[in-house]
């Protein structure tokens, strides 16, 4: 009941402060969106933490809030609330999971700045899809391009005393930046674009030392469609330093390309994807169920966080009708010195997907989805994951 009261209490702040300051073109220019999920889960055999057999319930709704000040700054937030497993109150999670706002200036350029789901720009690596704090600067010399520079902070420790460092802290959180130059440009339905980022690591390692590390980031994509292609591409190499015990040379890589093309409602898919030195793919990369949250679950965990990975999939979709959607996809996972499950060897995965997709109306959308691991390892126990879920947008 708190949480109703909460978000009660907020938009209601809205619209009082609003009237207050006599600015009810706020008000008439508030736009709420968002969606709401239900699902039920069923997980049997090993995942990325143990074996699990766990069947269970879960609700989501999230909720957009979006409207502009003096007719061209933009304010953003969104309000998360999400039931984990219905029954276990302690799973019940209330975050403010976006706030931030975005001020043009100048003609061409604008300021972002708050809390945003990003993965330092892109969607499938960098801080894996995670919400992160930064101030990004923009410039539109063009409308098809696009330059920044920004600073992004992960994680800033507490200042428990005036002589003590930036990032001392009773729970040893430490402090972690990252420092961007990057931009992109738009061909037809292309985006293609690229970045550096300059990654400073001082977390907290106790008694007062702390890593100091410094690393390097490329990266470079490709989103959008080109010759009726639906296209996913992106490469990213780090070097310098990074803190695993101590100060050990980075070699994380990972590369990235999802085609797919539509034939008359019937649209096939090819992905790749390749990890090297313990690489963590984002929480949107859409490869196949067992790897997305969305999907399946993401029950192997977030791509490379095991182990070298090189994984193969082919993704169908067949609109049968207007409302029914069909899905299958064929997925071959081979992760090098895994470490499921406290093995430490080489594994391969085949999985097996299928699902379907009904709209019950404009929107609302049915979903069911079948996922099977097998592993090649005797030791572990085949993977199955079962997903139904109702879905709505507003």
């Amino acid at each position: 009941m708190k949480k109703r009261l909460g978000l009660i209490s907020l938009i209601a702040s809205i619209a009082v402060t609003s009237i207050q300051a006599g600015e009810l073109d706020l008000i008439s220019d508030l736009k709420i969106s968002g969606d709401a999920r239900v699902r039920g889960v069923s997980v049997d055999g090993d995942t990325a933490a143990s074996r699990m057999d766990k069947q269970e319930f879960e609700s989501r709704v999230r909720l957009n809030l979006d409207f502009k000040v003096d007719k061209s700054v933009s304010v953003h937030t969104r309000i998360v609330a999400d039931n984990n497993a219905w029954g276990n109150n302690d799973n019940d999670e209330f975050t403010w999971d976006e706030a931030y706002v975005v001020v043009p200036f100048n003609k061409d350029k604008f300021l972002l700045a708050g809390r945003i789901e990003d993965s330092y720009g892109t969607k499938f690596y960098g801080s894996n899809g995670d919400p992160i704090d930064l101030a990004l600067v923009g410039y539109n010399p063009t409308p098809d391009i696009l330059l920044y520079a920004f600073d992004f902070k992960a994680v800033e420790g507490s200042v428990v005393d005036q002589g003590s460092s930036l990032g001392l802290s009773s729970t040893g959180d430490g402090d972690f930046d990252a420092y961007s130059v990057g931009g992109q440009i738009t061909i037809d339905e292309l985006v293609v674009g690229g970045r550096y980022v300059f990654l400073q690591d001082n977390t907290a390692i106790g008694n007062g030392a702390y890593a100091d590390a410094d690393s390097h980031m490329f990266n470079a994509f490709a989103l959008g469609k080109y010759a009726g292609f639906d296209i996913q591409a992106q490469i990213e190499k780090r070097t310098g330093d990074k803190y695993s015990g101590g100060i050990v040379d980075e070699k994380m890589f990972g590369a990235y390309l999802n085609v797919a093309k539509d034939f008359d409602g019937f649209k096939v898919g090819l992905a790749a994807l390749k990890t090297q030195d313990g690489y963590v793919s984002g929480s949107e990369l859409p490869v196949s169920y067992l790897t997305n949250d969305d999907l399946g679950m993401a029950a192997l965990g977030r791509v490379g966080a095991y182990g070298d990975t090189t994984l193969f999939a082919a993704n169908f979709s067949y609109a049968a009708t207007s409302d029914l959607t069909l899905e299958a996809n064929f997925a071959h996972h081979n992760i090098d010195n895994a470490t499921l499950n406290g093995i430490s060897k080489d594994i391969k995965i085949a999985e097996y997907d299928l699902g379907l997709k009904y709209s019950l109306t404009k929107n609302t959308d049915v979903s069911f989805r079948y996922a099977q691991g097998n592993f090649n390892e005797s030791s572990l126990e085949d993977l199955t994951v079962i997903v139904g879920a109702i879905e709505i947008s507003f």
